[in-house]
């Protein structure tokens, strides 16, 4: 017979607080439907008529000249903030705590210990490796950064608004396809993310989210 398990102490076991993304299922799909929409917006503000939003920004435009394709790379280098966005993705990276990629389609970012990128990227397969963070530094980093990476795009969202107005960004979610959250309260909806405290509300998210969601009448 085994000998029985020996028990092991509280203070012998891993830590794992902070390890994880902590997303409930309804958030993870409100934030990969609400990601989805910003890349169309962002696809919008490039083209807008009195000049491309996001190089008045601040990005710089670099397109890659190899292929008929021309796929263009949007980079923003302040200080120790770096972005770069894509039609499939966003990359946001610092210099003391790394990087993240965010598929445009999957809600879950993967964390990699580089603050910035190559400007010859311009397709996912010539990324370098990001994967799921491991252990409490490389949590601790990645979760930093999430939470900077969703401020930065609330903050986007309202310059936008103080910049053009609403309506264009009203005008912008109502041509793409799939309309999910409303212009006015895309920034919000953005801060809502980067708060996480999902647990201490009294509603479950579900019921919290719909607060931001166009109604599904005019989708």
């Amino acid at each position: 017979m085994a000998a029985p398990a020996r028990h092991r102490p509280n203070s012998e076991r891993p830590a794992r607080t902070g390890q994880g993304w902590c997303m409930p299922r309804p958030v993870r799909r409100f934030g990969g439907k609400l990601m989805e929409q910003q890349v169309w917006c962002w696809g919008r503000d490039v083209e807008y008529p009195d000049g491309n939003l996001l190089m008045r920004f601040g990005f710089q435009r670099h397109r890659d000249r190899t292929t008929d394709d021309r796929s263009t790379c949007y980079r923003l280098d302040r200080d120790h903030l770096h972005v770069a966005l894509w039609g499939f993705g966003m990359f946001f990276g610092n210099r003391d705590l790394g990087g993240l990629y965010l598929n445009r389609f999957d809600f879950c970012p993967l964390w990699a210990p580089v603050e910035s990128l190559s400007l010859a990227i311009h397709w996912p397969d010539e990324l370098p490796v990001f994967a799921r963070p491991s252990g409490k530094s490389q949590w601790q980093r990645a979760r930093k950064l999430w939470k900077s990476s969703l401020l930065w795009m609330a903050d986007y969202e309202t310059w936008v608004l103080s910049t053009v107005g609403l309506a264009y960004r009203r005008k912008c979610v109502d041509s793409w396809l799939r309309p999910f959250v409303r212009a006015e309260k895309t920034s919000t909806a953005w801060r809502f993310l980067s708060r996480q405290g999902w647990e201490h509300r009294d509603q479950p998210p579900s019921q919290v989210l719909k607060q931001y969601l166009i109604p599904t009448s005019k989708r």
